[in-house]
C-alpha cells in the first residue's frame, strides 16, 4: 500500500513539474495530424479537379500552397485548352481574409474572379476597352473643364476608376502596357449595348470589329456581362466571380473562343478592305 502511495505522488509530482511540456507536446502532435489530414484534403480535391478538367480538354494547375477555406482551394487556380482553333488560358483567383497573402490588394474580404485570355488574338497594334456599366449609372462620361478646379477633380476621379478597373479586372502588369486614358472615350449608340458598357480605345477602328452578333454576345453574357479588353497581347474576359468548377471554366471558354472568333472575322475582313 505505502508503495503504491509513492508511485501516486512520485506522477503526481512528474505532472506537475513538467504538465507545460505535457500540453505543447500534446498541441504539437495534434497539429501534425491535422496537417496530415488538411494534406490529403488538398490532395483529393486537385485530383478531383484535375481528372474533371481533363474530361473537358483542359490543362489544370492548382494554386501553389493549397490552403483550404471553407472546402476550397484558395488561390489562383489555372486551365489551358484550345477551343474553335483558339488557344486560351484562364486564371481562376479565389481569396478570402482567411487566406490572404499578406499584399496591398488583399485588403478586401475576398477576392473572387474568372480571368480568361486568347494571347494569339491580339490586335497587332491598339487597345480596346470595354466597361460594365453599373446599373443606373451614365454610360457617358461627364464632360469637365480641365482648366477649372472641379473639372480637374473629376478627371482625377475618372482616371482613378478606370486605373482600378483595369488593374482589378487585368492585373498591374497588364495595366502598365496599356495607353488609354478617360480621354480615349469612344461613343457608342443609344442602344441596350450603349446602355450596358463604355468603350474607351487608342485605335477606333477597333470597335468596328465589334459586329452586331458580337454585341448581341457580349449582352448575353455567360453567368454575367464580362469586362473586355483587346490588346496587343490578346483578347481578355473578365467576370467578378471565381468559376472553380472545370465545367464552369469550360462555359467560359467556349464563351471567349466564339466571341473571338466573330472578331477575328471582322478584323480579317477589315485588313483586307485596307489592301484593297
Amino acid at each position: 500500500m505505502e508503495q503504491i502511495q509513492i508511485l501516486e505522488q512520485t506522477v503526481i509530482a512528474f505532472l506537475y513539474e513538467y504538465w507545460p511540456f505535457l500540453v505543447f507536446v500534446g498541441f504539437g502532435g495534434f497539429g501534425v495530424l491535422a496537417r496530415r489530414i488538411a494534406k490529403k484534403r488538398r490532395g483529393i480535391l486537385v485530383a478531383r479537379t484535375m481528372a474533371a478538367a481533363q474530361k473537358q480538354g483542359m490543362d489544370y494547375r492548382p494554386p501553389v500552397g493549397h490552403s483550404i477555406n471553407s472546402g476550397e482551394l484558395q488561390g489562383t487556380h489555372r486551365f489551358s485548352g484550345s477551343i474553335r482553333g483558339v488557344a486560351w488560358v484562364a486564371e481562376v483567383t479565389l481569396l478570402t481574409s482567411d487566406a490572404s497573402d499578406g499584399s496591398a490588394t488583399r485588403s478586401t474580404d475576398s477576392m473572387r474572379y474568372t480571368r480568361w485570355t486568347a494571347p494569339e488574338m491580339g490586335t497587332g497594334g491598339g487597345e480596346l476597352l470595354l466597361m460594365v456599366t453599373p446599373k443606373g449609372a451614365n454610360p457617358e462620361p461627364e464632360k469637365s473643364d480641365s482648366g477649372g478646379f472641379f473639372g480637374v477633380l473629376r478627371s482625377q476621379a475618372a482616371l482613378f476608376a478606370m486605373q482600378m478597373f483595369i488593374r482589378t479586372n487585368f492585373g498591374n502588369t497588364r495595366y502598365n502596357s496599356l495607353s488609354i486614358t478617360p480621354e480615349s472615350h469612344l461613343a457608342l449608340s443609344d442602344d441596350a449595348f450603349g446602355l450596358a458598357f463604355s468603350a474607351f480605345g487608342s485605335r477606333p477602328g477597333l470597335l468596328r470589329c465589334l459586329s452586331t452578333d458580337a454585341r448581341n454576345w457580349l449582352l448575353k453574357g455567360c453567368n454575367g456581362k464580362a469586362a473586355f479588353l483587346w490588346d496587343p497581347q490578346g483578347l481578355s474576359l473578365t467576370w467578378p466571380t471565381a468559376h472553380i468548377k472545370p465545367e464552369d471554366v469550360a462555359a467560359c471558354a467556349e464563351y471567349g473562343a466564339m466571341l473571338a472568333s466573330m472578331i477575328g472575322e471582322e478584323l480579317k475582313a477589315s485588313q483586307a478592305d485596307a489592301k484593297s
